[in-house]
């Protein structure tokens, strides 16, 4: 399929630009690719699942660009669970085989000071967020990139780029011949992650997906 340039770029900055102005991005992540939004832009979300066609109950995932960034987030938990996280998230600096690793998704409860700071659309029926550091170093700096007064934490929405019922996307053409002009693309490779992302929950150690 025939792609518009003027809906892709190799630039993070760009990128960044149009998110902010409520656009929707496709991009890699560690294994396959990714569709997302400023995840503290309502309208932007909806628009994430009316083209998924997923309900908003399920949640979303959110990404973030770094540990320290989602201190806060981590407060509610135990000092033990914090450390299970943390550690998680660094592993991915750890030289393993690509075929062997798996980005680690985590379910936090959200703690009372920031009840009012995670959206309920992207909480979903939960009372816990679905978030992880991003290993992809060019995600990293897009989620750098909307750090702001609005969005305080950089978080970007991270669910998987393709219809309900389809396979994700894992390269830039396969996301294009998906969602074609109705998104905007950032052109990167992604880490060759070869298993899905894992989801567990922080105060259980279980599994979720």
């Amino acid at each position: 399929m025939k792609q518009s340039q003027s809906f892709i770029t190799d630039s993070v900055v760009q990128a960044a630009q149009w998110l902010k102005k409520g656009e929707l991005l496709a991009y890699p992540t560690e294994s396959v690719w990714g569709i997302g939004c400023d995840a503290y832009d309502k309208a932007a979300v909806q628009r994430i699942l009316d083209i998924k066609q997923r309900p908003q109950a399920k949640g979303m995932i959110v990404i973030a660009d770094s540990v320290e960034r989602l201190a806060p987030l981590l407060d509610a938990l135990e000092d033990s669970q914090r450390q299970q996280v943390i550690k998680s998230w660094q592993a991915d600096n750890d030289n393993i085989a690509l075929q062997c690793k798996q980005a680690q998704t985590w379910l936090l409860p959200i703690p009372s000071t920031l009840t009012t700071t995670v959206p309920p659309w992207i909480t979903g029926q939960h009372q816990t967020v679905a978030v992880r550091v991003i290993a992809h170093p060019t995600i990293r700096q897009l989620c750098q990139q909307m750090v702001s007064p609005h969005n305080p934490f950089g978080l970007l929405v991270s669910t998987s780029c393709n219809p309900s019922g389809q396979q994700p996307a894992s390269t830039l053409d396969e996301a294009y011949a998906y969602f074609g002009e109705q998104i905007s693309y950032l052109n990167a490779e992604t880490l060759g992650y070869t298993l899905p992302s894992q989801i567990r929950d922080a105060t259980t150690g279980l599994i979720v997906r």
